[in-house]
């Protein structure tokens, strides 16, 4: 009789990226008995996006985050770090500013009372949505673009006055190639979890934002015998004598399987694609926008709205995030956060301006949006800035489709360009990192 067979021996896997898909893809990795773990990142601090800052001196997100009540794979995760019972839920509010006026666009009054489009607009709109809340997502070959997808459903009227402006606002000129489907992702989740098209939504976050998530993830990959490298910078992945050896300025080791959990134009860097090799074609053809966002801290609310909407055209910023209306001032020694963030092309002039220049172009425009903020208001100010934020959305197959294998043996690929059938945000991330997991414990 052959003896019973024992356990699959564990694979030596390194992931690279601690932000919070490679931090989530080796917890699942270590938790899963089958691989020996080493998780790499290049800063000093663990989180990526999602890293603590220090402002006005307390901790801060070092960009906007929430979570909603349809994010489970957030959810899932911060209870299997024992945080579950740590976020906070609130009833969330959103505004609109256009033609100089800011008005709530928080409830079905609001929705009616709404004075950027006609009344015949405003139904079609409400009606728009809830069509969209309910029906498949456009795609496949002959997709739309989101300009032609919102005219189809919208008309005209809505689309130039509503939704175009938001486009253009987070998008800039390259919203004029951009999918149907990312429209829809983006409806999805501003809209789907409200009761109604100017219903009003709960978010939530946890006490004291991502930094007590960070710590906890630290503790639990420790606890799960993971090797953590933080400060630590991976220069290249390569293949050598049949495994994978990573280099680093402390030298050279070697791991059965690597993850690159980090954008893919550093992800190809890192593996040394060659230009013009068509097997890497579909991971070349991502692009990305940057990310320039002002933080301030502030010593009263600029206002009741966890979100203000842009329809003018003069703001040189996406948006206006005032996130403490969600994370409670009370859990930033009273101080009010808002977040002022500008996605950025290669080549845009915000994103070639110093500091200072990013301070005195976002703070003007505000102080035309909110004349009674006044400079003793402003407790702090700091430029943060990502030079991959944003994947562009695309159209074809969504890049998950071909699976996370890059064309090198035992390599595979991981990040936000993964998303597929959502727009960018931490619960998708987190949903990518997942596949990606299961695609390298599979092979």
């Amino acid at each position: 009789m052959p003896p019973e067979p024992g356990p699959l021996p564990r694979k030596k896997i390194a992931v690279v990226g601690g932000g919070l898909s490679g931090i989530a893809a080796a917890l699942d990795l270590a938790r899963s008995g089958r691989a020996r773990v080493t998780l790499f990142e290049k800063a000093a601090e663990w989180g990526g996006l999602c890293a603590p800052v220090s402002i006005a001196g307390t901790a801060a997100d070092r960009f906007y985050h929430v979570i909603l009540p349809s994010d489970l794979a957030t959810i899932g995760f911060l209870a299997g770090l024992g945080l579950d019972g740590e976020i906070d839920w609130r009833t969330s509010r959103a505004g609109f500013y256009g033609r100089g006026r800011l008005v709530p666009f928080a409830s079905t009054a609001d929705f009616l009372r709404f004075p950027f489009l006609p009344p015949g607009a405003k139904l079609r709109l409400g009606w728009g949505i809830l069509r969209t809340a309910r029906s498949a997502p456009p795609g496949g070959p002959d997709e739309p673009s989101a300009r032609e997808w919102l005219e189809r459903r919208f008309g005209r009227t809505v689309t130039e006055k509503f939704w175009d402006p938001l486009l253009r606002s987070k998008l800039g000129g390259a919203r004029e190639n951009t999918p149907a489907s990312f429209m829809d992702a983006t409806i999805k989740r501003l809209f789907g979890a409200r009761r109604g098209a100017g219903g009003r939504e709960r978010m939530g976050a946890v006490r004291g934002g991502y930094a007590p998530v960070l710590r906890a993830a630290e503790k639990a990959l420790r606890d799960s015998g993971a090797r953590l490298r933080l400060g630590v910078p991976v220069r290249s992945v390569a293949p050598a004598g049949g495994s994978l050896e990573i280099q680093t300025a402390e030298g050279a080791e070697a791991f059965d399987r690597v993850l690159l959990a980090v954008p893919l134009p550093e992800a190809l860097r890192l593996a040394g694609a060659p230009a013009g090799d068509p097997a890497w074609d579909r991971f070349r053809r991502r692009e990305y926008l940057g990310l320039v966002c002002l933080l301030l801290a502030l010593r009263k609310p600029l206002s009741p709205y966890y979100l203000i909407n842009l329809l003018d055209p003069d703001p040189p910023f996406t948006g206006v995030i005032e996130s403490t209306n969600v994370l409670g001032p009370e859990r930033f020694g009273g101080h009010h956060l808002v977040y002022l963030p500008k996605y950025v092309a290669a080549g845009d002039p915000a994103a070639g301006l110093p500091d200072d220049g990013v301070r005195n172009l976002f703070l003007s425009s505000l102080r035309r949006m909110f004349p009674n903020l006044a400079e003793e208001d402003i407790l702090e100010a700091q430029v943060r800035r990502e030079s991959f934020s944003l994947p562009l959305p695309a159209f074809g197959p969504p890049l998950q489709a071909g699976g996370f294998h890059s064309p090198v043996p035992g390599l595979y690929f991981c990040g936000t360009a993964f998303i597929e059938g959502a727009t960018v945000n931490n619960d998708a991330a987190l949903r990518a990192a997942a596949a990606a997991v299961e695609a390298v414990l599979k092979d």
